[in-house]
């Protein structure tokens, strides 16, 4: 932040903003990334709804993406039908915008909508996907692509008093596939190069929807020293249970875990073992899960 303009924030007193409808756009500064999410019809065209209420809702387990949608858009009413999306994020390509903005605009049928997109629509390469009719075609060009089926809704019903055309869905939605070009997957597990992701600061003033281009990504190391170390976990690990043992390489792995969350993490692994009755943890198994402990990288 430039520092005069950090000093003005300090120096000024606070006062209260009105709170209206779609405020984290109207009344705040709220920047978001998007997602271009595709639905089939009941015609079987694929439409493109730009969305940036999706966020990560389950994030252990069962991996799952919360979509917030206006219960009468082409989106929601394709996904209760068909219960299937894809999930798309795009690198910033500024003459694309006006795209994504006019795709935004309600009530245009995805007939119209559709005509003249300039993004290319194929299938997908997922085999349990490739050949459902009602699995939407994806983008090609994307960086990321979360295939992705119903899961229910959000369990969240507050009290209205718009009618339901001009209500929220709250949608949860299961994640099936994480797909990226190879270059992309790359750059994830290197951690040293991100795409250049179009942010979205929303609708604002009712008449034009404003964008920005993020810069360059930095790195800030967590704290060091506030885990247990290699004897402690490595204790605790061989007391919990007389049927399962853990190596020192696993304990090793185990390190980087913050300390309040270590015992949990371990029983993880112990029911895991005895569900499979395997005796002994080792950084093999660690590396067989697919947990955020898990260091092994995919082929």
């Amino acid at each position: 932040m430039n520092a005069s303009v950090a000093q003005q924030a300090v120096d000024d007193p606070l006062v209260p903003v009105s709170i209206r409808d779609n405020f984290y756009q109207s009344s705040a500064f709220f920047p978001m990334p998007f997602a271009l999410i595709t639905t089939k019809n009941e015609a079987g065209i694929t439409s493109i709804g730009p969305y940036s209420l999706v966020f990560p809702l389950d994030i252990s387990e069962e991996h799952s993406m919360l979509l917030v949608s206006r219960a009468s858009s082409n989106t929601a009413t394709n996904l209760r039908r068909t219960g299937k999306c894809a999930l798309h994020w795009i690198e910033f390509d500024r003459p694309l915008l006006q795209t994504v903005v006019d795709l935004g605009y309600p009530g245009v049928p995805p007939e119209e909508k559709m005509r003249d997109v300039p993004f290319e629509l194929v299938p997908t390469p997922t085999p349990e996907f490739r050949d459902d009719p009602d699995f939407p075609l994806i983008i090609k060009g994307a960086f990321q692509v979360f295939e992705c089926v119903l899961n229910g809704s959000f369990e969240y019903h507050p009290v209205r008093v718009a009618g339901p055309t001009l209500i929220e869905d709250y949608l949860a939605l299961k994640v099936q596939n994480i797909l990226m070009p190879e270059s992309f997957r790359d750059k994830l597990r290197e951690r040293r190069e991100f795409p250049d992701m179009p942010i979205s600061y929303g609708f604002r003033g009712g008449k034009e929807f404003w964008f920005v281009r993020h810069g360059e990504p930095f790195m800030v190391p967590v704290p060091e020293g506030k885990g247990m170390g290699l004897p402690g976990i490595y204790r605790m690990a061989n007391s919990l249970d007389a049927d399962v043992q853990f190596t020192e390489d696993a304990c090793q792995i185990l390190t980087a875990v913050p300390r309040p969350f270590v015992a949990a993490a371990l029983k993880i692994f112990v029911d895991m073992a005895k569900e499979g009755k395997v005796p002994k943890v080792d950084a093999d198994f660690i590396n067989s899960t697919r947990t955020r402990w898990s260091t092994r990288r995919d082929p």
